[in-house]
């Protein structure tokens, strides 16, 4: 009898041994932009699987920008071979849920949303927030990063010429600062080559901050060849014309900067952490908010990513929902922003808990959340035409810098080439 007893016992425990207690924790493939970012993604993987040790983090290779993962994502969906979760660029969304819902690759954080409580979601996101993820108005992203441009100035050379940082609050200040800085011989002046950077977003933001928009509502009329258009390629013209300012792209920019040899740039919010170890000290700088024309009601176009959720297995699908909780939460959001200086996308980041004093002893990392208030989503042109259009735009705009033709008939060509090449498809 004893012995049928051990049987029995040995039996209950080799099924013990080899049932579900031993089930392999969920691995989820998630793929990024900018390898820079790595900074901020490995910290955030390793705490996420810290507090969920039931589902592991995998991270594709980073890729080199968002239009490069767009392009990754969307091959991926015709093989077959997509990530269980991406950051798009915000201005590439668009066109990321109009390839993928057909096929149903994608799935709307909308569903998820509904089953967290009201509450839940009023404290942690704002409307104006969980709009840069929405696609005619329903839920398809969660906002993981955020930025505007603001304004970086090296305080030590605008004293030496004698400006003050009120000066920077107008265009007309910061050319006439600029050009001081010029004419001193010790850096050049300022910075927004808006035609050397690898997208559109210094350009949307004049057309933005000017109260207009690149095209209309129902997306059949490109809408910029306005006012709007006529300040911002006027402004970029005396950029150059009135204090000289080089031809630089973003990287070159921020290094010249850095170095002490610019003295006004304008970029990303992103750069402020990066702006302050490089800097070390040498020089002081601060930040101001990028220059609001007194009568327009106008905007900044944000800048960043959301998180999509894109397998089709629905144990990943849960697993990836709390990935995205915890990436957008308050403990995510601020391991992202010490990492970088991003605007954090979740409201109790800015609590006592999490970055209120940060904040409060660091106030050049605050400039860009006062602008809150104005950040509007990217636009995205229809059909995937953003890179063509940037590709061709960039030539034109920098023709109307250097002076090459008129900024009205650089304009009008503007106008011409965004509209044969976003209305093409439609």
């Amino acid at each position: 009898m004893s012995k049928w007893i051990q049987f029995l016992a040995a039996g209950c425990l080799a099924a013990a041994l080899t049932g579900p207690a031993l089930a392999e924790p969920i691995t989820l493939d998630v793929q990024y932009a900018w390898p820079s970012h790595k900074r901020f993604h490995d910290p955030l993987a390793e705490a996420f699987m810290k507090a969920h040790p039931d589902i592991r983090i995998h991270y594709l290779a980073p890729a080199a920008s968002y239009t490069d993962g767009q392009q990754r994502v969307l091959r991926g969906a015709v093989t077959g071979n997509l990530p269980d979760v991406w950051y798009s660029g915000y201005s590439y969304l668009n066109e990321l849920v109009r390839t993928l819902e057909p096929r149903g690759e994608i799935v709307p954080v909308s569903d998820f949303l509904a089953k967290e409580s009201p509450e839940w979601v009023k404290e942690n996101y704002s409307g104006q927030t969980l709009q840069l993820g929405q696609v005619q108005g329903r839920q398809w992203a969660l906002p993981f990063t955020a930025s505007t441009p603001i304004v970086y100035y090296n305080k030590d050379l605008l004293d030496s010429v004698g400006a003050s940082t009120d000066a920077l609050r107008s265009w007309d200040g910061i050319i006439a600062t600029a050009k001081k800085i010029t004419d001193g011989g010790k850096a050049d002046g300022m910075s927004y080559a808006a035609n050397e950077w690898g997208d559109d977003w210094l350009w949307q933001a004049l057309i933005l901050n000017a109260g207009g928009r690149m095209m209309n509502a129902d997306n059949t009329k490109v809408t910029f060849g306005d006012d709007s258009g006529k300040t911002a390629v006027t402004l970029l013209r005396r950029f150059v014309s009135e204090t000289a300012m080089p031809f630089l792209d973003e990287d070159q920019a921020i290094q010249q900067f850095a170095s002490g040899k610019l003295g006004i740039f304008i970029g990303s919010t992103a750069e402020v952490r990066v702006m302050g170890q490089t800097i070390g000290g040498k020089f002081h700088f601060g930040t101001a908010p990028y220059p609001q024309p007194a009568n327009a009601e106008g905007g900044l176009p944000t800048g960043g990513s959301a998180a999509v959720i894109l397998t089709k297995d629905a144990a990943k699908r849960r697993a990836a929902w709390e990935f995205l909780k915890f990436v957008t939460g308050p403990e995510g959001q601020k391991i992202v922003v010490l990492g970088s200086g991003y605007m954090p996308t979740n409201l109790r980041t800015a609590e006592p808990d999490y970055l209120g004093s940060f904040y409060k002893d660091n106030p050049d990392w605050t400039t860009s959340l006062k602008q809150w208030p104005i950040a509007k989503p990217w636009f995205g042109y229809p059909g995937g035409s953003g890179p063509r259009i940037w590709d061709e735009q960039k030539v034109e705009l920098s023709k109307i810098m250097r002076g090459q033709v008129t900024p009205e008939a650089g304009l009008a060509t503007l106008v011409d080439l965004t509209s044969r090449l976003a209305l093409s498809g439609n």
